[in-house]
């Protein structure tokens, strides 16, 4: 069988042999009447010519190969259109930062289309190199939604252990360290869930569409996906929440730390101001201060800013100022 590299080829062709395997082919499918599987670059300017060239609805053909796009399932008269977003688990890249993959299945063909590779399209590819892919069209697109929300279960995954850290960190040593860590992550959750949750309605809708492209069972598992997909939302709503409550919390701690700070500052400056005021006075050059020809005269200062400072203090206590 060959085999044919997703990375290297702008559109490459897979016919489904209807027993899990298929064969593989760079560039246009030739004529057939087997299932195939298309998958393109929508940047490369030849696969985009060639899917302009096919005829396709001018509503789905927009959508396809649209700049950006959000999740959304769509049903027309000759097909469906899905667009949805996996994560991106390519090399240097944050996982945050949502793949598109745009879908346009018809009776005999499933047209795909992504900008980068998606781990979701290379595993099936596998797949089917070894004979144990999906049998049919209706099949692979399940294999599809099933495989990116499986990288979404991922990454919510590693935010809520994100999350548990962030509050043991809390509970250990916050510091301002902390506030950038809870920030980030915060960030993240809210950029998952800005095409997480458009995606579960586009499942949503998918699973409700009667087109004949999927059977009752196929409908069954599409809605399973989707309910599958809710909980990850709900998930991530709950670790917004605990991200909101670890920033408030954190932002009460680090206040706290300042006004205990402020609040010592301020108490030897109240203690410090009549003793200054006392030495300030004392230090003036000018003739009539006392005790200046006396041996015992700094002693006496002395004793009395003690004596001072203890007023202060035992006054100061009295309040419960101390």
């Amino acid at each position: 069988m060959e085999k044919t590299d997703l990375n290297a080829q702008p559109l490459v062709h897979r016919v489904l042999d209807g027993a899990g395997g298929a064969r593989f082919g760079a560039g246009a499918p030739g004529e057939t009447d087997a299932p195939t599987w298309i998958h393109l670059d929508w940047m490369d300017a030849s696969a985009r010519e060639w899917v302009e060239a096919r005829g396709f609805d001018p509503i789905a053909l927009e959508a396809l190969l649209a700049e950006d796009t959000r999740p959304r399932a769509t049903a027309f008269e000759e097909g469906v259109l899905v667009n949805l977003r996996g994560v991106n688990f390519n090399r240097g890249q944050p996982p945050e930062s949502l793949i598109s993959l745009r879908i346009w299945f018809v009776a005999d063909r499933l047209y795909t289309a992504a900008r980068q590779d998606l781990r979701t399209v290379t595993t099936i590819t596998r797949q089917l190199e070894r004979g144990r892919g999906p049998e049919s069209l209706a099949a692979l697109v399940l294999a599809l939604v099933e495989g990116l929300n499986d990288g979404a279960e991922a990454i919510v995954e590693d935010i809520e252990e994100a999350v548990d850290g962030l509050e043991a960190d809390l509970l250990a040593e916050p510091d301002r360290t902390l506030r950038n860590r809870v920030a980030e992550t915060r960030r993240e959750i809210v950029v998952l869930r800005r095409y997480l949750a458009p995606q579960r309605d586009a499942l949503v809708r998918l699973s409700g569409l009667r087109t004949g492209l999927f059977d009752e069972g196929e409908r069954l598992e599409l809605r399973e996906q989707a309910d599958r997909l809710t909980r990850l939302v709900e998930d991530l709503d709950m670790a917004r929440e605990r991200g909101a409550m670890i920033h408030e919390q954190l932002l009460g701690l680090l206040s706290d730390a300042m006004n205990a700070r402020m609040y010592l500052l301020s108490i030897v400056a109240a203690v410090f101001l009549p003793l200054g005021f006392l030495t300030g006075l004392f230090g003036i050059n000018v003739g009539g201060m006392p005790w200046t020809e006396r041996p015992w005269g700094f002693a006496l200062v002395a004793v009395i800013m003690v004596v001072l400072g203890g007023l202060q203090w035992w006054w100061l206590k009295r309040r419960s100022w101390l």
